[in-house]
């Protein structure tokens, strides 16, 4: 008997336990040289770009050390067989959004991370769940694809 479940999805929390009741949380990271742990991100949320694979965590918090920056997410929106990165960011003053900006972030990420996004569009509200906690990466996919 597990002690947590996913609300209205069986089959989700009965993939999310081992034997004895053993949580997979579906998070991975690694240990450094030191032993710390470090969070790398989602299992499944990794976007595959050629023959790199890029988790959207490292990129999302490279555009978060911005100053102006509320909120980003990274994706990948696949469109006429083709893939791109784009960053959706929240800004905290939306009045703030300029090319420039857009500039800034795109040289942050291509000296931070190992894969920079191809666009960078700032969006006023996220679509989210859990009371703003998680963003629904495949609503804003749809969101974006509509641009």
């Amino acid at each position: 008997m597990s002690i947590g479940s996913y609300w209205g999805q069986e089959k989700a929390t009965a993939a999310a336990y081992f034997e004895h009741d053993w949580f997979r949380p579906r998070d991975f990271g690694y240990l450094d040289g030191d032993g710390f742990l470090f969070y790398a991100d989602r299992v499944g949320d990794e976007i595959r770009v050629g023959d790199t694979v890029v988790y959207p965590h490292h990129v999302e918090a490279e555009i978060m050390r911005g100053p102006r920056s509320r909120t980003a997410v990274w994706s990948g929106v696949a469109s006429d067989g083709s893939l791109e990165v784009v960053a959706a960011v929240q800004l905290k003053d939306p009045t703030s959004a300029s090319r420039e900006l857009e500039a800034e972030i795109l040289a942050r990420c291509s000296t931070g991370t190992r894969r920079p996004p191809d666009r960078v569009v700032f969006i006023d509200e996220l679509p989210t769940v859990l009371g703003a906690v998680k963003v629904r990466r495949a609503a804003l996919r749809e969101r974006l694809l509509a641009r």
